[in-house]
């Protein structure tokens, strides 16, 4: 399997990529899961979390992107294979350098330290990983004398490279990862080669959703459809962190009231653009867009805005972790629920897409049990002491979010890392 070939397109050829091949960083990313450290993000990024209309929970729009993982492999015999070798497909090899390569790529997706993860969740990512990696190799010897065209080849690396300039371009890009527009297409052809098959093979064994299947998820699942109380705001910051001496408090204090006193005669955005020292303050006049009351912002600061009417402003400044802060209310949208009829095409999809996964998992498992597979014992050594002791230093105390969690900015004033309520979904 070549998957580094088609690495510098990997945003554009998911519609190329089996579902087998879609669920393995899915299923490392569980592993390692809420349990393990997040990786403390140093960068001050200025756009709060915003909130979309309310529709289906972002993985359950296109389960082909983003699959829900399989449950963790359970205990499995294992056999002696040769050094380096994790497992094989009728003899075919999976190898522990083939295996790191998509668990780095898991922790990378989760922007997390890989040195961090304990020995025994790594293990878990691990087996999570040969197992589709397993099905992979099953399905490429399957899927081998499929036909397909060059001129179908042609047009999809086309499609794929549609904006990476010239082909002299591409040809460089590709040349410092060691590769070359030829690769990539045979990369190309094997994936085309396998997802056609796949196609073919459960063609009239799934029934696609309809608007009765979508009516009865929606009822059921209202909390994917709520759209929580917002309000949109604009601020000015003087920064006064924490870690901040007296004096350097009392400076930004007194900057904040001067600002007060400017704010009722001149322009808040101009203002904001002037004197916040907030990172991108100047290029969007302190706009913060729409946020829900909890979650997405620091609690003193979520607590201030919703208290004000539109286009009133604190009588003064808020003191968060961050600074003080002078806000404004430009403007509110009051909760809501999303219809129905917004929202069939994609819940019709979306359980569509699961009947389709249903039937893969089956095809896979059929093929599989005609397959000779071994394991060898997957071994992870702990990092050592000196080595965790850095990690930590650079590692809060917290959990990552769940996978599924909307993301959520970071200082100067969002709440970091902290999940919103279930209701609240993710920006589009």
């Amino acid at each position: 399997m070549t998957v580094a070939a088609s690495a510098p397109f990997r945003m554009k050829t998911n519609r190329t990529r089996t579902l087998t091949l879609a669920i393995t960083l899915a299923a490392a990313t569980v592993a390692i899961g809420a349990d393990a450290p997040a990786k403390k993000d140093k960068a001050a990024k200025a756009a709060p979390a915003k909130t979309a209309p309310a529709e289906p929970k972002a993985e359950a729009v296109k389960t082909e992107d983003k699959p829900a993982a399989p449950a963790a492999p359970e205990a499995r015999p294992t056999v002696k294979l040769p050094d380096g070798i994790l497992a094989t497909v009728d003899g075919e090899p999976i190898k522990a350098e083939e295996v790191e390569q998509f668990f780095q790529r898991a922790m990378a997706q989760r922007g997390m330290p890989a040195d961090a993860i304990p020995p025994e969740q790594k293990k878990q990512a691990y087996q999570m990983i040969i197992e589709n990696l397993v099905a992979e190799h099953i399905i490429t010897k399957a899927s081998a004398d499929t036909k397909i065209a060059d001129a179908e080849v042609d047009a999809e690396f086309k499609k794929i490279s549609k904006d990476r300039g010239s082909e002299e371009d591409i040809k460089k890009e590709l040349a410092k990862m060691g590769m070359t527009i030829e690769t990539v297409k045979k990369d190309l052809r094997g994936q085309m080669q396998k997802q056609t098959w796949m196609e073919g093979q459960i063609k009239g064994k799934f029934a696609k959703a309809t608007d009765a299947d979508a009516k009865a998820f929606y009822e059921k699942n209202p909390q994917y459809f709520e759209q929580p109380e917002q309000v949109r705001a604009s601020h000015i910051l003087f920064m006064a962190k924490a870690d901040a001496t007296p004096e350097q408090v009392t400076a930004a204090l007194k900057k904040a009231e001067a600002a007060t006193v400017r704010a009722k005669k001149e322009d808040f955005a101009k203002l904001a653009g002037e004197l916040s020292e907030e990172p991108g303050a100047k290029e969007r006049g302190g706009d913060l867009n729409f946020f829900p009351r909890k979650g997405a912002m620091v609690e003193p600061f979520a607590e201030a805005a919703f208290k004000l009417k539109k286009d009133e402003v604190t009588a003064e400044p808020v003191r968060t972790q961050f600074g003080y802060h002078f806000i404004k209310a430009t403007d509110r949208k009051a909760a809501s629920k999303q219809p129905l009829e917004a929202a069939k095409e994609k819940i019709t999809g979306f359980l569509t897409d699961e009947k389709k996964r249903e039937a893969i998992t089956k095809l896979v498992a059929d093929l599989r049990s005609k397959s000779k597979v071994e394991f060898a014992e997957v071994k992870i050594e702990a990092a050592p002491a000196e080595e965790k002791k850095a990690v930590e230093a650079v590692t809060p105390p917290v959990s990552a979010p769940p996978a599924n969690t909307p993301a959520v900015s970071t200082p100067p004033v969002s709440a970091g890392s902290a999940a919103p309520a279930p209701a609240e979904k993710a920006d589009k």
